[in-house]
């Protein structure tokens, strides 16, 4: 499994991942017993972006906006025994100037070790999904999560890093007379496809790369008896050195974040949901060299949203979202008076307005429409250039979505 997932990164056409999905499942000695608990899901996003400036997944300030968002899900599972499963997933994505090819969602083996009428406790081994906040785990899948853009705690710059690990998980389940409980804990090696986080820490592409190191990460939730109430506290820890090129004027340094995510949801009624997470992020950059002196911010992302099912085909969301890359610079002027860069690139303001629609359990349209001001969330790939962005900007975002 080992050799398969190392090799999924090098993988850039749909074929292979379906290939390498249906030859994880075939391969094992127990396909032909456990074929009355196979199950194949998949899904297909396709998004649309047009904005008054600055770009967001390719050109989307141009006049005919982008079509660059494509997400492309197959995924497979079944039980080998009992207490025995296999699940694996590959995703094609294509997002703007950031990402284009296909990989290894997860590929994971879950050991069930206990199961009991009110609780469950058990291993995931492989690589797994990383539990942070409500909609991280399923943030590909369109049908899963709040909008066609996420809110600021998922920022797309640090979505390779943070969306899974190649390790173990071990999760327990709960079912008390209040609701029920929830716990994972995650172990692993991250993603090292950092370019953009690079770029978003050094302000320029740097000659060396980031190596992250075995991190955490883990979740508690609780969800009451009713559904209406849904509580959870999200932690991870995560450390990167840096290792310089042979011509460099940084030093081989570390860095490290420490994440804490408070997420809460309530139902009110039956058509009406609001939901809020909070994420406070320690930052520390250490023995980065003269040019990079020590540095230990603290990062602030938060959002409220509501969501109101009006007829059932048709919900719409309103949300306030914020997100300042540092809690004592949230003006961004010490920002921009070290890096050069506007001072609105260390902060963003986000009031979104959206609509969804669908016709069939299958199938749904989404649109939303942004009114932003400031450009920390955007990519560096699209916008290479952060003198060229504007202050304020509007967003407009159409989305098609399939699955099966």
């Amino acid at each position: 499994m080992y050799t398969l997932l190392k090799s999924a990164k090098q993988y850039r056409g749909i074929p292979r991942v379906l290939i390498a999905a249906l030859a994880m499942w075939t391969g094992s000695p127990f396909a032909d017993d456990s074929i009355e608990n196979f199950q194949i899901h998949g899904f297909l996003n396709q998004g649309y972006f047009l904005s008054s400036d600055n770009n967001v997944y390719g050109s989307s300030s141009d006049s005919n906006g982008s079509f660059g968002l494509t997400e492309i899900g197959v995924n497979a599972s079944t039980r080998l025994l009992s207490n025995l499963g296999f699940a694996v997933q590959g995703i094609y994505r294509h997002a703007g100037e950031v990402s284009d090819g296909a990989r290894i969602d997860f590929a994971l083996i879950d050991w069930t070790m206990i199961e009991r009428e009110n609780y469950q406790m058990g291993i995931r081994l492989g690589r797994v999904k990383n539990p942070l906040g409500f909609y991280n785990e399923t943030r590909d899948v369109a049908f899963t999560r709040p909008s066609i853009t996420l809110p600021g705690i998922y920022q797309e710059r640090s979505r390779n890093l943070f969306l899974s690990s190649d390790g173990g998980q071990f999760y327990w389940n709960h079912t008390s007379p209040v609701g029920d409980f929830s716990f994972q804990l995650n172990a692993g090696n991250l993603d090292d496809d950092l370019d953009e986080i690079e770029r978003n820490i050094f302000s320029v592409s740097p000659p060396g790369k980031l190596d992250p190191k075995p991190s955490y990460m883990g979740k508690l939730e609780f969800e009451n008896i009713e559904g209406s109430t849904r509580l959870a506290f999200s932690y991870a820890n995560v450390e990167m050195d840096y290792e310089p090129a042979a011509v460099d004027f940084f030093s081989a340094g570390n860095l490290a974040f420490e994440l804490y995510i408070l997420s809460l949801q309530q139902r009110i009624g039956e058509d009406i949901t609001l939901t809020g997470e909070y994420l406070r992020t320690y930052n520390s950059v250490t023995n980065m060299g003269r040019y990079y002196p020590d540095f230990e911010p603290v990062s602030e992302s938060y959002y409220l949203q509501a969501d109101y099912q009006f007829h059932p085909h048709f919900r719409a969301t309103i949300r306030y979202d914020a997100s300042y890359n540092n809690i004592d610079d949230r003006d961004g002027e010490r920002y921009s008076a070290i890096t050069g860069n506007p001072d609105y690139a260390a902060y963003t303001i986000d009031y979104m307005f959206g609509l969804r629609w669908t016709p069939k359990s299958s199938w749904m349209i989404q649109a939303e429409y942004h009114k932003i001001n400031g450009t920390n969330k955007l990519s560096y790939a699209d916008n290479p250039d952060r003198s060229e962005t504007e202050q304020y900007w509007d967003l407009f975002a159409l989305q098609v979505s399939y699955r099966f």
